[in-house]
Formats: structure tokens, sequence, C-alpha cells
């Protein structure tokens, strides 16, 4: 059995509704993101966005390690590998991400994009991730549309957020996941980027953005319990699960996520970069450091388990 721990949800909403430091991220990071007020920003988020996915490596059915690699002198974990790579691309044309750009580009041009210092493409997931830009880049063509497109469509009515989901959730890369995670981050980048690209009238349709560390933290923080001894076991040991298995721990984290907002009163962005931001001091290879942790108080301290290990493209 997998639940949701309400009494523990009542007391995170009653600390994080006491933080006034808790606040949604604004995706500007200097060196790895480009810089507000740029031309092609736009373009950038919607293909970078889609490929925050699987950064980490398995060996004999079991979680190997997060991938970290060189990248312009500096070792570089998953996302932001990903992250710094684009940003990289677009520094040499801010146009890059453009559909009618990346129509000219091939396999082995994307391969050195990805590339880290030692001209290796260190992506564990790379089929995949060529896959989705091959399939997203002939969907804009196909549409005869891009991402400033979209974006001008859903801003000219009503309900805009709503709509943006709607629309960029038929996109290759992003429309495979019922959960939405990269839309949803998709859409915070958009909304709470300073350039403001996306004006929302209806933030309800914000929903948690569900993926490996935010599972992490729930888990060992105790949102959600897991009473399944077998279960308990495999999420210890790291083994890999079954698909099953996933979807009952990923939904009831969604779950867990939501009442959270619910009782809080604080908005999904904030919560998803409070959980981010805490992923330092409960990682995924050393001990946490639970002194170092604002809610070391009311932590379950679950800390020898683990978040679902499963391959996907959705987070």
């Amino acid at each position: 059995m997998i639940r949701v721990d309400t009494e523990q949800i009542e007391r995170f909403a009653d600390f994080l509704r006491g933080q006034e430091d808790v606040r949604p991220f604004d995706f500007v990071l200097p060196d790895l993101l480009p810089p507000v007020g740029a031309e092609g920003v736009v373009d950038y988020f919607f293909f970078t966005v889609a490929h925050q996915f699987g950064f980490w490596t398995l060996a004999d059915g079991c979680y190997e390690k997060p991938m970290i690699a060189p990248c312009d002198g500096r070792p570089l974990k998953g996302s932001d590998f990903i992250w710094r790579c684009a940003t990289r691309a677009w520094e040499r044309n801010p146009h890059f991400f453009a559909p009618g750009h990346l129509q000219q580009m091939s396999d082995k041009d994307w391969v050195a994009v990805f590339s880290d210092d030692n001209g290796v493409n260190p992506l564990p997931m790379w089929e995949a991730n060529a896959r989705i830009i091959r399939e997203s880049t002939a969907w804009w063509m196909t549409n005869g549309s891009t991402p400033g497109d979209l974006l001008r469509q859903v801003s000219s009515g009503t309900n805009r957020l709503h709509a943006l989901l709607a629309e960029a959730g038929r996109i290759p890369g992003y429309r495979e996941d019922p959960l939405r995670k990269k839309l949803m981050l998709l859409a915070l980048a958009l909304v709470n980027r300073p350039e403001h690209f996306l004006e929302v009238d209806d933030p309800s349709a914000f929903g948690p953005v569900i993926d490996y560390h935010l599972m992490r933290s729930a888990l060992r923080t105790g949102l959600v319990e897991v009473d399944d001894p077998a279960l308990r076991s495999r999420l210890a040991g790291r083994r890999a699960l079954e698909p099953a298995e996933e979807d009952r721990i990923r939904r009831t984290v969604f779950q867990a996520i939501e009442q959270l907002h619910d009782v809080s009163g604080v908005s999904h962005a904030a919560i998803d970069w409070f959980f981010f931001q805490n992923r330092t001091r409960c990682p995924e290879m050393s001990p946490p450091d639970c002194p170092a942790c604002p809610v070391q108080s009311i932590c379950a301290r679950h800390t020898g388990l683990f978040q679902p290990v499963f391959r996907t493209e959705a987070y």
C-alpha cells in the first residue's frame, strides 16, 4: 500500500506558510541559461525543457549514479549539463532553436551539440533525445508554426495557461506524460522568467511537477508512506521497478503535492523550487545533511528510501 500522510501534509503546510523565502524560481542562472531579454529564448525553452529527463545510469538492475560530465571546464550534473549545452549553442546563434534551423541539423550535428569537453555525448537516453528532436521538429514544420506563434495564439484569449497546456501538450516530447511534468516545467519557465512570456489569468491550471527529486523528497520526508514491505525494500535497494509500481508511487506523490498546495495556499511553483533546492541537502549519492535541512524537525527521516528507479522520457 502507498498512501498520502495527511498529518504530515498539515505539518509541511504550516512550515511553508511561515517561510517568506519560499517563492518560485525565476529561471535565471548566469552561464547556464540565456540572459534576460535575449532573442530566441522562447524557442530555447520549448526545445530544452523537452530534454529534461533520464540523467542517471543503471547497472545490474540497480541505480548506479547520476550523470555528471565536464562541460566548459566544469563538471555538470544532468539537468545543468543540458541547460549549458543548449545555451552554448544559443550563444553561437540566438535563433539556433527556431524550427526552421532545427530542420537543417543532422543527427551527427546533435551529437556534437550535446557532447562534453572530451567530445563524448554522455546522455544516458540519447536515442530518445534524438527521436524527440526529430519528431518535434517535424511537428513544428508540419503545422507551419513556431513556439512564438503558439504563445501569441494562447495569449490572445482567456484561460491562457489552460490553453498553453492544451496546445503545447500536442508536441512530441511533451504529449506522452499523463502527469505532464515537462509540460508544467515549461509553463513555469514561461510564466516566471522576468520577461513573463505568458501572463496567466487562470493560475489554478498549474499542477505538481513530479520528477525524481520530488518523489525522493516525498518518500524520505513521509509526505508519502510505503507500507508494502517488499516495495519498500526495492526502493531502499535502489532496484529497478515495474511500470505499475512506479506509476502508483508517482501518482500518490502527485496527490500529496496537490494536497500540500491546497492546504498551504503556497503555489506549485514555490513548492517545487523549495524541494528542488533542498535536494542538495538530501542527495542521491551521499548521506543527507539533516542538521542543515530546514524541515529536519518535521521530517520523517526515511533517509534510506530512494526515488523509483525507472527508465522514462517523462522526467
